[in-house]
This record gives structure tokens, sequence and C-alpha cells, in this order.
């Protein structure tokens, strides 16, 4: 069993003293059975079939801690697959990045099938550890570890025998249960408010359709129907962004990410700068700027400048912004997450390896544009949405910064 070893910084009161209540060092060969799944090939599973199954990809994808529900089923004969006791922790034995195949979960569910390249651990002795416990500890302390034990060059793989070799430090099982059950709760709590975020932004995708089809109108101050919208090219409404950083008057550099909009180059490629030394020729992006990657679009690589700070982004962008004759800013930022933009984007791309929207592209889509005062009252109620989209934002980073806070002090 090894020796009595140090306590974590954060206990629950009941078992701060006693040395009986000291962790003790386990060897993996000791406490665990070890075994591997039978092959499910991707077009095997669906969540369409009838069995469910685990594959080793969803497990550093769809999968934390904790599989108390399983996303995907398979067709093949029961004789093909081996099925679980609902008292395993499963690793991927393989994946590109070295810290993808330390990723535990405990799966909690008896009679699913588990896919081959899984490291499949079951116990070896009874009341000796809580998969749950373990799973967290495996993830916290231990993915770096695993990942070092990574063979291979574009695939890393990790074998039974080399997680034989590892460690764990455990309390007595009462205490290991306990604080299982603590994170589970914590684990449910984040879960429930990321279905919130996800229902939220459902339903603000579902809302724009209608909006941007027509299908859902506004009323004016007086309660009477606004005017017909009119079909614009974009063309027409939109003033291309061709001024150059002459003189190199602006030094902050920015991209624009996936996700987030305009960021820092420094941010974005952690402390590297991929910019030229000499940006005379890129762009200057000041307030009310748009830009978008030619060849990421389609991956939503769209920026707008919210704040006041010029900077300048590379001239591989394309840049404009909206003849404020004719649209609002927050219209034509919201029409860019449309399915109308998406259906007539997906139609104009060039480029036979990868998926590229010109300028010249662009322009030649039509949009559908309401007056000033609808586009106004559309822009707010969807603002109104994002706004509740942002708060359960913050909730989830909260919850999350909290629960990384306790992992880092719960094991030793």
């Amino acid at each position: 069993m090894g020796n009595l070893m140090n306590i974590p910084k954060l206990r629950f009161p009941e078992f701060r003293v006693e040395k009986e209540n000291l962790y003790k060092k386990h060897f993996f060969k000791e406490i665990f059975l070890f075994s591997t799944g039978k092959n499910i090939k991707q077009n095997e599973a669906s969540p369409e079939f009838e069995i469910p199954c685990v594959r080793y990809g969803e497990l550093y994808h769809m999968y934390n801690e904790v599989i108390s529900e399983v996303i995907n089923k398979t067709n093949l004969d029961k004789s093909e697959l081996l099925f679980s006791n609902g008292d395993e922790i499963l690793l991927p034995s393989a994946g590109e990045d070295p810290l993808d195949i330390g990723s535990a979960s405990a799966l909690t569910i008896r009679n699913v099938a588990i896919g081959r390249t899984i490291n499949i651990l079951k116990p070896a002795k009874e009341n000796i550890y809580s998969q749950i416990y373990v799973s967290y500890y495996i993830n916290e302390k231990l993915r770096k570890t695993i990942s070092t034990l990574a063979k291979g060059v574009s695939i890393s793989n990790v074998y039974n025998s080399d997680l034989k070799t590892l460690e764990i430090m455990l309390p007595k099982l009462p205490e290991q249960i306990k604080v299982a059950s603590f994170l589970t709760s914590i684990e449910k709590k984040l879960q429930a408010l990321k279905n919130k975020k996800a229902h939220l932004e459902q339903y603000k995708k579902g809302v724009m359709q209608k909006l941007f089809s027509q299908e859902l109108r506004f009323k004016d101050e007086n309660g009477n129907d606004f005017p017909d919208w009119e079909i614009r090219n974009l063309g027409k409404v939109l003033i291309k962004n061709s001024v150059k950083n002459k003189g190199q008057k602006y030094s902050l550099v920015q991209s624009v990410s996936n996700k987030h909009g305009f960021i820092n180059q420094d941010e974005m490629f952690e402390d590297r700068r991929v910019a030229s030394k000499d940006t005379s020729n890129y762009y200057v992006i000041e307030k009310g700027h748009f830009a978008y990657n030619p060849s990421r679009i389609n991956v939503g690589s769209l920026a707008y400048k919210f704040d006041d700070e010029i900077s300048v982004i590379s001239p591989l962008y394309i840049s404009f912004k909206s003849n404020k004759d004719y649209l609002k800013d927050s219209f034509l930022l919201n029409w860019f997450s449309s399915q109308e933009f998406i259906r007539q984007m997906n139609s104009s791309f060039e480029g036979s390896v990868r998926n590229t929207l010109s300028y010249e592209s662009l322009v030649k889509m039509e949009i559908s544009i309401p007056n000033n005062n609808e586009q106004i009252k559309i822009s707010n109620f969807l603002s109104e949405i994002d706004v509740k989209i942002g708060i359960s934002e913050n909730q989830i980073s909260k919850v999350e910064t909290w629960k990384k806070g306790l992992l880092q002090k719960m094991f030793c």
C-alpha cells in the first residue's frame, strides 16, 4: 500500500484530524485491472442507432470526468462488442495531442459498448477507490505525467502497460466518496448553466431566422406596420476600407479571431509577433469597421470594432464599414450571423482547396433592409438576448474558475 503521505490543502472538516485519515500511496498495478475496448468505427456510431457506445475520440471532445449519459449508439452485433459494468474509468490510448490521452472519464452506466483505442481501468479489489474521485484525480494530477509516457510521432499512444507504472494518492473511501459527490454537484451546476446558455443561443437563432425572413415583424410606436423592406446589393450599402498605415502611425496590431472578434495579435499568438516589421501596408481599423478573413469566414472569422482604440490589421484581411444612410451597424452585424447570409456565402465561395469569399463576391450578395426605426427595434431585441447569453457566460466562467481552484487544493 505504500507509505503514509501528506494531506491536501483543502479537506472536509470531519477528515482533517486523526492519523488514520492520512493519505496513502497506491500503485495503479495494485488497485486496477486493465483491458481495452473493441472496434467501433466512426460510421458505426450515431445518436440514431440502438446500443449506447463510447468511442475513444469522444473522451476528449464530448465527455468530462463523469459519463452519466451517453451521446452515441451503435447497431453492431452484441457479440462483437465489449460492455461496461458501470465501474470503469476510461482513458483514450491514442490522440494527436499527448495531453488528450490523459483525459479520464468515469463510466457510471452499465451495458455501454466501449470502443477500441480505450484503456479501461476496473477495480482489482473492493472498497479501495471511488471511480469518480480517481477520474478527477487523474485529470488534475496525472494528465501531464501520462502525456510524457506517450509514444509515436503524428499520433501519440499510451498503453495499459504504461499506466501500470503510475502512482496515486488516496484517502480512505468515505472521504473519496464525499469529495466525488461534492465535485459532481459542481459539475451538475456547471452543466445546468451551459444548458441555459445553449437554450438562449438556440432561441436567438430561431428568432433571427424569423426576423430576417420577415416572418416576424415589429410595429411602429403607433402600432402600425413598418414599410416594406428594400432589397439591395451589399455593394450599394458597404464602403470598402482602403486606408493604409502610412508612416506606421499606429502600432497596435490586431487579428480577427473566430469567436472574439478583433484581438491583439500578441494575445492571439501568445506573445509571438507574426506581423511584418513594416506595417505601412496594413489596414487602419477604427470604431465601426468590419473585417473578415476571406479564407476562414465560414468558421466565423469576422469581427466588428466596438472600441475607440485605433489598430491595424494584415492586408490579408478584408475591411469595410456600412453606409449609415441605409444600414445600422448592429443590424448588419446580426445579419452576418443569419441563415440568409450563410446560404449566400456558401454559394459564393471561390477556390478549389479552401473556401474563399472575396470582397467582389461579398458585395454581389443581396440584403433585405428595413427602415432605420425597425432596424433599431430588431437590434435592441437581439441585444437583450445577447445580454442574457453574456450573463450566462460570465456565470459559467466564475464556476469554472472556482472549480479549478478547488481541484488544485483538494488533491495531493
